[in-house]
């Protein structure tokens, strides 16, 4: 008998064939080519599963975000749809995007040398990307659409990578910059050695009182998140089959298994140690 998955990957050959190419290419190589190397590769089993796995994805798939990538500007949106969480999310969006201009700027300015912000032109979070959210949360805790929507905190989103051995040092002055520029820390949520994710992320309000979230990221671990998004879109999915979400699952515990973590960083918290 045919797994769900086979069944899945029979028909169109030609148009899955080249797709399964593509995204096969990708994640196997981004790891590599973004930090030289930093990454490993992932084992000839694991790669034969991304193969796999790779033609269940089609374009209406993709993060929404990926509109934005494309130089999508807010007046060039998804079409309007009805329903409260889309109107909640225009809403939210809407708060956002009046600040985004002087929240950039203050992202900005933790640039230097040494540090970077990656992915600036997904900064704006999608209104079905946050609708779904929204309705996520919803579910999830027996919330008001209103309440659900309250608790996102990721409507703004900046990413900021520092070289491992300024990591530590980038992480504690950033945060003390953005203090002194009236920014208030929500959450501090450390994700060093962590199976799934590594990383810092951190829930701000700008001083306009936007919600705002910042990663922190060494080279090898942002490749590492972009390289395995695929897989963790698809452990969220609640389409997925229990097959699909097993294999994702162990291609994610894969690829973050590869990454070094800064010396010390597993110890950084907020507020910081004097």
């Amino acid at each position: 008998m045919e797994s769900n998955l086979q069944q899945t990957l029979r028909g169109s050959h030609v148009l899955r064939f080249l797709t399964t190419a593509v995204l096969t290419f990708v994640f196997a190589s981004v790891p590599y080519t973004l930090v030289h190397g930093y990454a490993a590769l992932p084992a000839r089993e694991d790669r034969t599963v991304l193969a796999e796995m790779a033609s269940l994805y089609n374009e209406d798939g993709l993060d929404d975000e990926e509109s934005i990538a494309k130089g999508v500007t807010d007046k060039e949106a998804l079409p309007e749809k009805d329903g409260k969480s889309h109107r909640l999310a225009r809403q939210l969006r809407s708060r956002a995007l009046a600040a985004e201009r002087d929240v950039t700027a203050d992202m900005r300015s933790l640039e230097d040398g040494e540090s970077r912000l990656a992915g600036l032109e997904a900064r704006l979070k999608s209104e079905e990307s946050l609708a779904r959210k929204i309705e996520s949360k919803a579910a999830a805790s027996s919330l008001p659409y209103e309440d659900a929507a309250s608790r996102v905190h990721d409507v703004l989103r900046y990413t900021l990578v520092a070289e491992d051995d300024r990591y530590n040092e980038q992480v504690q002055a950033s945060l003390q910059k953005l203090a002194a520029a009236g920014y208030r820390v929500l959450n501090f949520r450390n994700a060093w050695g962590g199976k799934f994710y590594q990383g810092i992320n951190v829930q701000l309000q700008s001083p306009a009182g936007i919600p705002v979230e910042l990663q922190l990221h060494t080279p090898q671990s942002y490749a590492v998140k972009q390289a395995s998004h695929g897989v963790y879109e698809i452990r969220r999915d609640p389409a997925s089959t229990p097959e699909e979400v097993q294999r994702a699952t162990r291609l994610s515990l894969a690829y973050n298994a590869q990454v070094r973590q800064p010396l010390g960083a597993e110890q950084l918290a907020w507020p910081l140690a004097s």
